[in-house]
């Protein structure tokens, strides 16, 4: 007899779902894929914003994304919703705005799945969250992809560790 499990459902969120959370997103689905956990979580992302609705991220983030071997190809913009915090096992914030954001748009009961993609780094220099690149340069772009893979590590090791319990 073979019995399914549900997946991990992991949300990034950001301000448009253009720069940062798009970064997040592939990055950790590249990570999963490494660590051999593909098929264990799901992974997305959306905006608090996102007016542009259907949009790919920023060319920026892409070029970037791909100088490592991660692909954004197929993320799209879309903006964060009641159903989507619903289904999300893990939904997180990019910056202190997007988590206090969530907190209000969100039913209490799910407060405690809402988080700060940075409280995964050891040491933490960033109190309010990852920065905005979008005003900036491809480097700013890089910065902050370099800072989202650090806090990944942790992420990927604790979905590592959720995924092989019983659910």
């Amino acid at each position: 007899m073979v019995f399914f499990k549900r997946k991990i459902c992991v949300l990034f969120v950001c301000t448009e779902n253009i720069c940062r959370s798009p970064l997040a997103e592939g990055l950790l689905k590249h990570h999963l894929k490494a660590a051999g956990l593909s098929g264990k979580v799901t992974v997305s992302s959306a905006g608090t914003v996102a007016g542009r609705p259907g949009a790919k991220p920023d060319p920026r983030a892409v070029k970037v994304a791909a100088l490592s071997g991660v692909n954004l190809g197929r993320i799209r913009v879309s903006k964060i919703s009641a159903a989507k915090l619903a289904a999300s096992d893990f939904v997180i914030a990019l910056d202190r705005s997007h988590y206090e954001r969530l907190l209000k748009i969100s039913a209490p009961e799910h407060h405690k799945k809402i988080q700060m993609l940075l409280d995964y780094l050891p040491q933490n220099a960033f109190p309010d969250g990852v920065p905005d690149p979008y005003y900036d340069s491809v480097e700013s772009f890089k910065k902050v992809f370099n800072l989202i893979d650090d806090a990944l590590e942790g992420l990927t090791a604790q979905l590592a560790v959720i995924s092989t319990k019983p659910r």
